[in-house]
């Protein structure tokens, strides 16, 4: 059944540029249900989607009429999504974004998804009914492995009426615009240092196979070693997470094993922190007796004794990138599906001694 609401009906019946938003409140459902109605998109049931068509046939309102609507109400508002607003990658990587925004006079809604299904869903409808321009999403759902249809629809749904920037290798999943780091590359760079250096053997640690970044970067460097002649035994992969703790449980695993590889690569920095000092604990000495990289190039690979050498990213390139993906989107202009930006290699002390860090790969 229609809502009943002569009032407003009567409004909407003279009014020119009715907007799904309009369309959306008429029915008391929200804007990106009716965009899957519209669009014939999407899982709808069918009470809903004869509710709704009814009012978008009664205002004669068309597919078309969703970017008018859009453009009609421009809030300067910019929706931020990341896992933890602690986490220092993304923070970063906000930092960076927020000063190009700014810059340009829009404000950004940050929120911390906690890598937690039903908040991010509560997100994200706060931000549709914000009538945020943009959402930008980092982690949480969209690196999930094992993620249903049904939450990746909310996503594909949201997109339709407002652009939607994710920083996932995944983001065609999703029909989305994607920008994210290149790890194959990274990895190549990580591994080919390691050959040049002369080892044979390597360790990984940190990650999980449910989350596509550390699963992805587990394949890459699996890979990589076959190319460049690196063992990797099954026994020397160990890790759970991305924190300094998993580092340290991680490396005590490790430690119990027989034979020890010659040098570690940890999924992140925080990884490479957390192992290399329990690494230290336990008596061995770096680079002497065990060698550390890590990934992402934060302030943990500067503050360990020695600092450790990263596989590092621009920030202020990614940012960059992420902001003109965006403002294409906003703009119906062309811009690449899938950027992907360019890590590059800085050696330091956990695996060469150096009086000053070296860069590759640039």
């Amino acid at each position: 059944m229609i809502k009943d609401d002569s009032k407003q009906s009567r409004r909407l019946q003279v009014k020119k540029n009715v907007t799904i938003y309009d369309i959306a409140r008429e029915a008391g459902v929200s804007a990106s249900m009716v965009s899957r109605v519209v669009s014939g998109n999407g899982v709808v049931s069918e009470k809903n989607r004869i509710m709704v068509q009814e009012i978008v046939d009664k205002y004669k309102f068309k597919p078309n009429a969703i970017a008018r609507g859009l453009q009609k109400s421009q809030t300067g508002l910019i929706g931020f999504v990341i896992p933890y607003v602690g986490t220092e990658y993304f923070s970063t990587v906000y930092y960076e974004f927020e000063r190009l925004a700014s810059e340009k006079g829009y404000m950004i809604i940050l929120y911390n998804g906690k890598n937690d299904l039903a908040v991010e869903s509560r997100i994200l409808r706060t931000l549709e009914e914000a009538r945020v321009e943009a959402v930008i999403i980092m982690g949480g759902r969209v690196d999930w492995v094992n993620l249903e249809e049904e939450a990746k629809d909310e996503i594909r749904a949201l997109n339709e009426i407002i652009p939607c920037i994710l920083c996932s290798e995944q983001a065609q999943d999703f029909g989305c615009i994607g920008v994210h780091s290149d790890d194959r590359l990274g990895c190549e760079l990580a591994v080919k240092y390691i050959a040049e250096q002369g080892y044979k053997t390597m360790g990984i640690l940190g990650g999980t196979d449910e989350s596509y970044p550390s699963y992805n970067k587990k394949k890459y460097l699996l890979e990589k070693a076959k190319k460049y002649n690196i063992e990797i035994r099954k026994e020397w992969i160990i890790g759970k997470s991305f924190s300094e703790d998993d580092g340290a449980e991680s490396m005590r695993k490790l430690l119990e094993r027989k034979e020890l590889p010659e040098i570690v690569f940890c999924i992140n920095d925080h990884v490479a922190f957390g192992a290399q000092c329990e690494a230290q604990d336990a008596g061995l000495k770096v680079p002497d007796d065990i060698k550390f990289i890590g990934a992402d190039g934060v302030r943990a690979s500067t503050m360990a004794r020695p600092a450790i050498t990263t596989v590092a990213i621009d920030y202020k390139q990614y940012a960059q990138t992420l902001f003109d993906a965006m403002m294409a989107a906003m703009e119906g202009k062309e811009f690449c599906r899938i950027s992907r930006i360019p890590p590059y290699l800085i050696e330091r002390d956990s695996t060469k001694k150096r009086l000053m860090p070296k860069k590759h790969g640039r």
